[in-house]
């Protein structure tokens, strides 16, 4: 499929903020890189990277925040390269490795609007379990899955 492989990367090397930059900015048009300082103050960050060759084309990112339940945060795939899967493969590999890394609960925020992530994410197993209006006016859904054991 268009020559892509994806890569995991985990705890400090999952911190690099220049190539996460960059991609943010293809991803979502208008993008404030200090948005990512966040990674610094993270606990276990996972990083799961789509590439085309050396080039990356899409990313999922995440973090610990409790023993069992990771906060999948951020994630998007280039618009050059969308409705060709790359999202959905993410979010398996994503998934499979929080299960090797034992956590039991993904969960997600999303834009309201963003009607794509909250279809990938319904039809990848997650439930809607909150809406809210966040500080800078936007509705957002939270969306949860169980991924193993008891949450």
């Amino acid at each position: 499929m268009d020559d892509i492989s994806y890569r995991i990367i985990v705890d400090d090397a999952a911190r690099d903020q220049a190539p996460l930059a960059t991609l943010c900015g293809r991803v979502f048009g208008a993008f404030d890189p200090g948005y990512l300082d966040r990674l610094a103050s993270v606990v276990d960050p996972v990083l799961v990277q789509a590439l085309h060759g050396d080039a990356p084309i899409g990313f999922k990112l995440g973090y610990r925040r409790g023993a069992t339940l990771f906060y999948s945060w951020l994630g998007g795939v280039d618009p050059d390269w969308r409705r060709r899967g790359i999202a959905e493969q993410l979010t398996i590999i994503q998934h499979d490795r929080l299960m090797a890394l034992g956590y039991a609960t993904v969960e997600t925020r999303t834009r309201a609007n963003n009607n794509a992530m909250i279809i990938l994410n319904l039809r990848s197993g997650f439930e809607v379990r909150g809406f809210e209006i966040d500080a800078a006016g936007n509705p957002v859904v939270t969306q949860r899955k169980r991924l193993a054991g008891p949450t």
